[in-house]
């Protein structure tokens, strides 16, 4: 690999301690490779003393990988991430066993603790609440004083502490619980705190942005003194959720007294991408002055602020430009801020046969009777009067049509047995008044729904015909399936898009196409941006760049709206060569662009 100056200084630079900051697509991981390889070249600091830390357990064995590769064998060289390092430290200090906990465990245990204080944990979002007892511990903060955006502050504390009560007494930790184990350890045993700051002589911690301060304070611990080779971007600084901050890049080089080297040159991005991701971040107040300079002209790219009416277009529209994006052999990405799918860009990926893989199927497949029932009752209304759709619902509420009645009125149809129609059940009905009045009400309500659209037939449905009380008489629960469905109503707005939609998403799920393995052919890329953090795309579409989506509703400080900003420049810089920034505008449903639009503007 050929690399330019700024790069070469970088790597060989003097063994001391450095804060390099690199900008999206400037190369930092192969600079940091060469620089190990240069350290021992250079300075004759063996390879069993440099210790490599990232963030992901597949950087790591990348990294690795990538090592062994230009080195042309093998190393002693340790690539590990921060919770493998201090996983080794307490190993090495303790003999008992100790088990590592799952996020299915943590899940559980939280369900229990939180229905054990009776709180209502269908409409508490328990990942956030996980990530809220991750950024107390990281952060060392009083859960007594800890304000929460999910459940009420004044149950924080006693939650924290039935949470951890529980996993203590099951003998379970997690990935946050090793670094204070471990600074527990340094600090009642100083010998072994001696034992490790021998171990290594010198440090490269690749995305040193998102570091958090406990796993500082134990690189300070461990280096202070010491040559640590710090290399990423505080403007993309994305897990402050972690406890991560980007002012630990500010503080590094303070307590570390370390020089400042910059890698600006952006390989990776046109010109025009590079150029909106800057005018973007330069928003932000806590960051270091930095320009990027593109190898790339904006000729050779694309980048697109799109308003749209409603999300349906928007999501048609970039559907669609996506999958040309696919015939042409580019690998295209849509990046979501949150892990769930809006059902109307589900909608289009199925409608168009755009083949696409998730991280993680954020599809709410309601498949239960409630959302059956209304279904059906959709389909009779368009014409789908079949004999099977009738069943399902004939007694929804009671109607006292019995299933032998329908048998017989199906022997009696005159044309197409498989249809019903509504002179044959009033033949059939014969001398019973009640039953001819039952299902002259039934006609007339169909006949109605015919005139309704999803929305206002699903209140129809509930509230005329009567099927929200049948609910509540057979005690069965509903609240939740009907408020999704109310906004899926809002979006499919005919019964024939609505029913058309369920359809497709019931054959998808059959196919279990969001769980089935890359099969090697190009398809999309639907992923979170946290995911999207360290790749790449040819083309990137952002959708849904609406307040309170991007940013997010709960980001109320100065702080958190810068935190993000960083997520959005994240975002828009995993583009190489066409970016599309796209959202709704709609003032009827509330829908603004976000703040950041205006900033690309």
């Amino acid at each position: 690999m050929i690399f330019d100056e700024n790069q070469i200084s970088v790597i060989k630079a003097s063994p001391g301690s450095l804060l390099v900051t690199a900008g999206p697509g400037s190369g930092k991981t192969a600079v940091l490779t060469q620089r190990v390889i240069y350290l021992n070249k250079a300075y004759n600091i063996p390879f069993d003393k440099i210790l490599v830390i990232t963030f992901t357990k597949a950087a790591a064995s990348q990294m690795k990988s990538r090592f062994e590769k230009e080195y042309a064998g093998e190393s002693k060289v340790t690539f590990c991430t921060f919770h493998s390092l201090f996983y080794s430290i307490i190993r090495d200090f303790k003999s008992e066993n100790f088990f590592i906990i799952s996020l299915k465990e943590k899940l559980n245990i939280l369900k229990m603790v939180l229905m054990d204080m009776n709180l209502d944990i269908s409409r508490l979002d328990l990942n956030e609440i996980l990530d809220e007892i991750s950024k107390v511990k990281n952060l060392d903060l009083n859960p007594e004083n800890y304000v929460s955006k999910n459940i009420d502050s004044d149950k924080f504390p006693l939650m924290f502490k039935l949470y951890h009560e529980e996993t203590g007494a099951r003998n379970l930790i997690d990935y946050d619980d090793f670094v204070i184990i471990a600074e527990k350890l340094f600090d009642k045993n100083p010998d072994f705190l001696d034992k490790w700051k021998d171990k290594y002589s010198y440090c490269l911690i690749d995305e040193f942005q998102d570091i958090n301060y406990k796993q500082y304070e134990m690189v300070k611990r461990l280096f202070i003194g010491k040559g640590v080779f710090a290399v990423g971007d505080e403007d993309q600084s994305i897990y402050a959720f972690r406890g991560s901050s980007s002012d630990i890049c500010l503080k590094f080089k303070k307590d570390f007294a370390a020089d400042v080297l910059k890698l600006e040159t952006n390989y990776r991005s046109t010109k025009n991408i590079v150029k909106a991701g800057m005018n973007l971040i330069s928003f932000n107040s806590l960051r270091f002055d930095k320009r990027i300079v593109p190898v790339k002209g904006a000729k050779e790219g694309e980048f697109k602020v799109k308003s749209f009416d409603t999300y349906k277009e928007e999501y048609e529209v970039l559907v669609k430009e996506a999958k040309e994006g696919l015939t042409k052999g580019k690998s295209v990405a849509i990046l979501l801020r949150t892990n769930n799918i809006q059902d109307s860009l589900q909608y289009c990926l199925l409608k168009y046969k755009v083949p696409y893989l998730t991280e993680k199927t954020g599809i709410k497949l309601m498949n239960n009777e409630f959302i059956e029932d209304i279904l059906t009752y959709f389909k009779i209304a368009i014409g789908e009067n079949t004999y099977s759709n009738l069943l399902k619902i004939a007694n929804k509420p009671n109607r006292y049509i019995s299933r032998n009645f329908l048998a017989e009125c199906k022997l009696n149809e005159r044309y197409n047995d498989n249809r019903f129609s509504y002179v044959n059940l009033y033949e059939c009905s014969g001398r019973k008044k009640y039953l001819s009045v039952n299902i002259f009400k039934f006609e007339r309500n169909i006949k109605e729904l015919c005139k309704l659209d999803s929305f206002e037939g699903l209140i129809f449905i509930m509230k005329v015909i009567g099927y929200e009380k049948y609910l509540f008489e057979k005690g069965i629960k509903f609240e939740t399936e009907f408020e999704q469905l109310k906004a899926l109503a809002r979006e499919f707005t005919t019964k024939e898009d609505l029913t058309d939609y369920f359809e497709l998403i019931k054959d998808e799920d059959l196919e279990t196409n969001d769980h089935k393995e890359d099969d090697g052919t190009n398809k999309i890329r639907i992923c979170t941006i946290h995911a999207s953090k360290g790749r790449e795309w040819d083309e990137v579409y952002i959708p849904d760049v609406n307040e309170g989506n991007i940013p997010h509703k709960k980001a109320l400080s100065k702080e958190e709206t810068e935190e993000e900003r960083r997520l959005f420049y994240v975002a828009m810089t995993r583009a190489k060569e066409k970016l599309w920034v796209c959202y709704a505008d709609d003032i009827k449903r509330n829908l603004k662009p976000s703040l950041f639009v205006k900033e690309l503007k």
